[in-house]
Order: C-alpha cells, then sequence, then structure tokens
C-alpha cells in the first residue's frame, strides 16, 4: 500500500481521523487485500452475499438495481474513499440489493467482515465514524423517499431547501452531504443539480457559498414546490 493510497484511506468516512501509520498498522494486521476491476466488469451482482467491505482507492464504480424486465436504474456513484453498503454488511439479510459495476479501470480494498468488527471495536473513532456512515445512509433514504413525490428537479430542491430551513431555524443553511451525495438523493446527476443551483442563484433565490446556502426568496422556493417552473 503506496502513500498516495494511505492518504485516500485517510480521506475515507472508516479511517478519518486516524493517521497514516495507524492506517498502515490495520492493513498490516488484518493482511487486507486489494482487487483491480477493468471498464463494465462486475464488482459485485445484486443478490450476491455481501461479506467484505468494499473502500474504492482508484478510479469510480457504480450500483444499479434491475428490476424484473431486467431493466437497470443506476443509484450511486462511488469514487475514491467511497464505502460501499456499510450498511448491508451486518445486516441480517446481507445480500446486496445492488449491482456493483467499474466504470473504468479502477482498484477497490476489500476487508472481511471480521476485520471489520476488529477495527471497530479497538479504534473509537472508526466505530463512531461507520456508525455516522449509516446513520447518514438512512438520511438519505429517508429524503429520497420524502421528495419521491415531487417530479421535477426545481421541485426537490425547494421541497429540500425548505424542510432544511424548518430543521435549522434559519435562511443560513449548512448542507450536511456532499454535492454527490445531495445529487443522489434527488435520483439526478450531480450536473443536474449544480446546473438548478445555479439557475437558482441567477434569479436571486440562493446564494451557493460551497457547502452553505444563503436563502434569499423564501416565497419563490414556495411557488418552485408548488409546480411553478423557472426558466
Amino acid at each position: 500500500m503506496n502513500n498516495t493510497e494511505l492518504n485516500i484511506l485517510a480521506e475515507s468516512e472508516l479511517f478519518k481521523g486516524l493517521d497514516l501509520l495507524e492506517i498502515r498498522s490495520v492493513l498490516d494486521e488484518y493482511s487486507l487485500n486489494k482487487v483491480d476491476f477493468i471498464k463494465g466488469e462486475i464488482v459485485a451482482l445484486q443478490g450476491d452475499l455481501y461479506k467484505e467491505l468494499l473502500i474504492v482507492l482508484h478510479g469510480t464504480v457504480i450500483s444499479e438495481i434491475s428490476d424484473p424486465t431486467g431493466k437497470r436504474i443506476r443509484l450511486e456513484n462511488f469514487h475514491e474513499s467511497a464505502v460501499i453498503a456499510p450498511g448491508i454488511l451486518f445486516s441480517i439479510d446481507n445480500t446486496l440489493p445492488v449491482t456493483i459495476t467499474a466504470v473504468g479501470f479502477c482498484t477497490l480494498l476489500s476487508i472481511p467482515k471480521e476485520a471489520v468488527l476488529s477495527v471497530l471495536m479497538s479504534k473509537r473513532i472508526c466505530l463512531e465514524n461507520y456508525l455516522a456512515l449509516v446513520g447518514n445512509k438512512v438520511n438519505i433514504l429517508a429524503e429520497k423517499i420524502r421528495l419521491f413525490k415531487f417530479s421535477s428537479i426545481q421541485q426537490k430542491i425547494a421541497g429540500y431547501l425548505l424542510n432544511l430551513r424548518s430543521k435549522q431555524k434559519s435562511d443560513f443553511l449548512n448542507i450536511p452531504y456532499t454535492r454527490e451525495q445531495l445529487a443522489d438523493s434527488f435520483g439526478i446527476a450531480r450536473p443536474s443539480l449544480s446546473r438548478e443551483f445555479s439557475r437558482m442563484a441567477g434569479a436571486g433565490i440562493i446564494l451557493v457559498e460551497g457547502k452553505k446556502i444563503r436563502l434569499l426568496k423564501t416565497t419563490a422556493l414556495k411557488y418552485l414546490l408548488n409546480g411553478e417552473i423557472l426558466d
């Protein structure tokens, strides 16, 4: 494991807060494996038992779900340092609900379930990270379900921002997710989300500053939520 890969792991939701020496010690203790995949290769199939936690070291993989007709729906993109399906690993039914596929050449770190359990028991910070990661996944899923009734991207964004305003009781919002996670919760591509944010900012409805958004015209957001269209 080279220093570049160690730095990528240090940014992951599992190992963040550990220094590189601590991460290397964990890797050496459990003899963890790196696995390479080529473009289009299936990493894991929907219905497979998920017995090893996967973390992306290089490249990108996607998760897709298939319906009975064979139609595939893309659900999520996983880039460098992403932890894949942490909640499934310790589920009673640990069969994968999705198929994981390599977008291009990629490298994944594979951590057996027992090794994950040992790390969580010995490193409190990793345990807290893991619980927070699973909790965030639950919140994102709940947000997806809540926003499912809205048909347009603008409605989804307006609904999300107004709900967050109610929770934070402020027009200065701290967005708890990355732009990629937020796009996934809306069921859209990240460029589409960025385009709509830019459109709303250009109309003077919001002001975007990194992971902070200031609501300038909440009435306009309510109009969008009710089906008005922002050209």
